[in-house]
């Protein structure tokens, strides 16, 4: 497949979730952060990416093998350290210094909330640290990957709106009878836009809730990078709070993966699989309109689509990618 690659001052420079970490064992993976073919392997020493390709003869390393803790080409059996540089070409007479340029580019990678994290540029700022899906005492539970044909942004923004839950999401996560939404503000930080104590009836009961019927839950959502985003339902009755985080990977301008971790603050006697089946079913829902959404990419001029107030969040979400300089999922 001939890939594109994508500049975007902001997107290269972050975060993003690329492989569930319990999958990545003995052997090399490949995967694609914005048009850019990146292997990762798994060494003694942790995790690491590098570019796709062997410098000899342009072979993608993650159809290769890891011995020794270095990265090995399949073509011809060159071998990268962790560093980047190649430490053994084995039809290379012994004794022969190894080429300086023979070296792979390499990534930012880190291991964390159950996802192997990449960054492609130079990381803008750490990985934000959210302690409900740090702390195994909330049972997180990686969900995804969800392969998506659309533009990240658009995922995005669908996170951000309320009004489709009771059509998109009816009968589990909203009733067309309750669509009518509460007046709200959006909140404007430096690094991230939010909106709280949003409250919606939900015709089904969380799994493990002590309501035997549908309740109304006070949402918290908050997008903190571009295309990275989380929020909190919590049963005000009792404190029964499930936490979603929503990360995506660029794969290409109309091509994204998602990931998401789910928490809870409760039923940790109930299977976790009912947790992720839920979410599972969930984005499937919101996939099938997402990808139908014309155009593709995530118009910023506010003229292009027609916006109503009840889409503030989602018009401060367009705002703020105009304002960061995000290029790639947009018009």
């Amino acid at each position: 497949m001939a890939l594109q690659r994508l500049h975007d001052p902001v997107l290269e420079n972050d975060w993003h979730a690329v492989y569930l970490a319990s999958e990545l064992k003995e052997q090399p993976v490949g995967v694609i952060i914005l048009g850019e073919r990146v292997a990762l392997y798994r060494s003694s020493k942790g995790v690491h990416a590098m570019q796709d390709l062997c410098v000899h003869r342009g072979a993608m390393l993650s159809k290769g093998w890891v011995k020794n803790d270095a990265l090995v080409c399949p073509y011809h059996g060159w071998q990268y350290d962790s560093s980047g540089q190649c430490v053994c070409i084995p039809a290379q007479p012994a004794g022969e210094k190894i080429p300086l340029r023979a070296k792979a580019v390499t990534y930012a990678c880190e291991e964390k909330y159950g996802f192997i994290w990449v960054c492609i540029g130079e990381p803008a700022a750490p990985i934000p640290h959210f302690e409900e899906f740090a702390n195994p005492e909330y049972h997180p539970l990686p969900c995804g990957p969800y392969k998506v044909a659309a533009a990240g942004t658009r995922v995005i923004e669908n996170f951000t709106d309320f009004a489709h839950l009771m059509f998109v999401h009816q009968d589990l996560l909203g009733h067309p009878d309750y669509a009518e939404l509460p007046d709200f503000q959006v909140v404007k930080e430096e690094d991230r836009i939010y909106i709280d104590n949003i409250p919606i009836f939900q015709p089904v009961a969380h799994s493990g809730s002590d309501k035997s019927a549908g309740t109304t839950y006070v949402y918290m959502k908050e997008v903190y990078r571009p295309l990275s985003a989380r929020l909190s339902k919590a049963d005000p009755s009792n404190g029964q709070t499930l936490w979603i985080m929503l990360t995506v990977l660029p794969v290409a301008a109309e091509e994204c993966v998602v990931f998401m971790m789910v928490s809870r603050n409760y039923a940790y006697d109930v299977d976790d699989a009912n947790f992720i089946k839920f979410q599972d079913i969930v984005f499937e829902q919101d996939a099938r309109v997402i990808e139908t959404q014309k155009p593709e990419l995530l118009p910023l001029d506010l003229q292009v689509e027609l916006n109503h107030k009840v889409d503030r969040f989602s018009i401060a979400y367009r705002r703020w990618l105009k304002e960061l300089g995000v290029v790639v999922g947009t018009i």
